[in-house]
């Protein structure tokens, strides 16, 4: 078997194209008229065609039976992202058999309100998440179904399973270590009692509520995932305030099916790590597969002026040691006080990175040698990342690019609205290709990196050779509104469609005046098309 681009597959790609290939679901092709005005499909040359085929990243079909995907606890609201690398965005969610999950639901189409002549298509907090608010117990065979825009559709079947096993609750305010046994009526008041080698725990979904200190299971203070030392999924207590707050140290996973979300995740405000080495919240090793982050709220990455100087410190870091990493989703999270950069990225495949926020942030603290927020660096491949926001209100003491990449290939960023401050020197709202060859790595014109669909404040910032060993016009820069700046051109790159230069944007980050007339759903980041006559 052959991939998109021509290249041979082997090994544990072939499965994976395999798996994507009868996943589709037969029996169900595309209407036979696409893109009518109003409809969650968009006419022609107002979507971007497929760069690279539909895989699912979440949930996946290997993942155990423990999974958080695969459960649900009676009575308490249940939900889970979605997620699609790939394919021509955006998507519809559909719900193809319930099993008899009564009132089951999933966020199936953007929303879409009329502006004059326009459908405007927004994404609500639900789109592409699945959730129950009121499970019952019982086991039920699910059957969702994904459409993109070019009628492409990706089928899933999930069983999930509702029941009091294999769940532990945590209550910083109501609980007790000394005489609570983890249950929903007795839970524990801290994550000690969680820990062991082996831990009881280990393969347990974690119920988060109050302000829940993440004091570490290693003698330094830091939280340590691997085999079976402490579990791997932890997510807020529907109804409740729920947050993780780094007493001592940080989280190093090293387990596959990692899982957090619907929580606030900080450091405590006097949180002061050990000096001499870099300072991340969550650290992913190599070949981590399947890590999950959904609508967690990170409010505080704390450590002035600890990491100054100390080079990739930020939030996440997704380590690169030799290893790949598959199936990592980021989806919905939002980011803001006190930060750094949000992460520095090796080694993905087949991973999203969507509708991501970072507003109201201080983004003051990490090293400056860092170049990006969203910094994708070597070896990322089938990699899509989209429809991130990087604009409200945010101060800048650092020359950072909200998003930056670095020698990767097989990558597509579209849809992000970025806005810098920086206008010269080696930053801008986007940056590009911060290395010169890599050994062992080539670009060709069947390994691409797309930049299309994007509204960006500021300039577009090149570093070293713009990639010297690359062949001429891999790199595809389309239908982007740059607002102050201009894209250069090179023989790696084809620009086509862009426009650029002040008074493109307002300070919404929307096309304004007569760009809107002429080139709204067609040229920037909003998603639009011709209201119906």
């Amino acid at each position: 078997m052959r991939n998109r681009t021509g290249h041979a597959l082997t090994g544990f790609a072939f499965l994976l194209a395999l798996l994507a290939l009868t996943a589709c679901t037969p029996g169900n092709p595309a209407p036979d008229n696409p893109g009518a005005a109003g409809d969650w499909r968009l006419p022609e040359g107002y979507y971007e065609p497929a760069k690279m085929p539909m895989v699912l990243v979440h949930p996946r079909p290997e993942a155990p039976g423990w999974a958080y995907a695969r459960n649900a606890y009676p009575g308490l609201r249940w939900e889970i992202p979605i997620v699609v690398q790939g394919g021509a965005w955006p998507f519809r969610y559909e719900i193809a058999d319930d099993g008899g999950a009564e009132g089951l639901e999933i966020g199936g189409e953007m929303t879409r309100i009329r502006e004059g002549g326009w459908i405007l298509h927004r994404p609500t907090p639900e789109y592409g998440t699945l959730w129950w608010d009121d499970p019952k117990p019982g086991s039920y065979d699910l059957k969702l179904r994904v459409t993109d825009q070019e009628g492409s559709t990706l089928g899933l079947a999930l069983t999930l399973t509702v029941g009091t096993e294999g769940w532990v609750f945590v209550d910083a305010e109501q609980g007790s270590d000394a005489t609570g046994d983890g249950s929903l009526e007795r839970p524990f008041a801290s994550l000690q009692p969680l820990y062991g080698d082996p831990s009881p725990y280990a393969h347990q979904r974690v119920v988060l509520a109050g302000v829940v200190p993440m004091n570490g299971n290693q003698t330094n203070g830091n939280l340590r995932i691997a085999d079976d030392l402490a579990p791997r999924i932890y997510v807020g207590w529907p109804g409740r305030e729920a947050v993780l707050e780094a007493f001592e140290g940080k989280v190093n996973v090293d387990s596959p099916d990692f899982y957090l979300a619907n929580l606030e995740f900080r450091d405590r405000s006097d949180y002061a790590p050990d000096t001499g080495s870099y300072l991340h919240m969550i650290t992913v090793w190599d070949d981590t597969r399947r890590f999950t982050m959904h609508r967690v709220h990170v409010s505080r990455f704390q450590g002035v002026p600890h990491n100054v100087g100390y080079g990739n410190s930020g939030v996440i870091m997704l380590t690169n040691n030799g290893g790949q990493r598959y199936h990592v989703a980021m989806v919905g999270n939002t980011f803001s006080g006190p930060g750094g950069i949000v992460s520095s990225i090796y080694a993905l495949r087949e991973s999203v990175f969507e509708r991501n926020v970072v507003r109201d942030a201080e983004l003051n603290i990490a090293d400056g040698s860092v170049w990006g927020l969203f910094y994708f660096k070597r070896d990322n491949e089938y990699v899509s990342v989209r429809a991130n926001e990087i604009w409200q209100n945010n101060t800048w003491n650092i020359g950072q690019s909200p998003l930056a990449m670095d020698q990767s290939r097989l990558i597509e960023f579209a849809y992000n609205v970025l806005r810098a401050p920086w206008s010269s020197g080696r930053h801008g709202a986007l940056k590009l290709f911060t290395a010169t060859e890599a050994t062992g790595y080539a670009w060709t014109a069947a390994t691409p990196v797309w930049i299309y669909r994007n509204s960006l404040w500021q300039r577009v910032s090149w570093e070293g050779s713009r990639l010297a060993n690359a062949a001429d016009g891999f790199l595809r820069i389309e239908r982007n509104a740059l607002h102050e700046g201009s894209f250069e051109g090179h023989r790696t790159v084809v620009l086509e469609g862009n426009l650029e230069g002040a008074p493109l944007l307002d300070e919404r980050m929307r096309l304004t005046g007569s760009y809107r007339s002429d080139y709204l759903g067609r040229v920037g980041a909003e998603i639009a098309a011709p209201a119906p006559e």
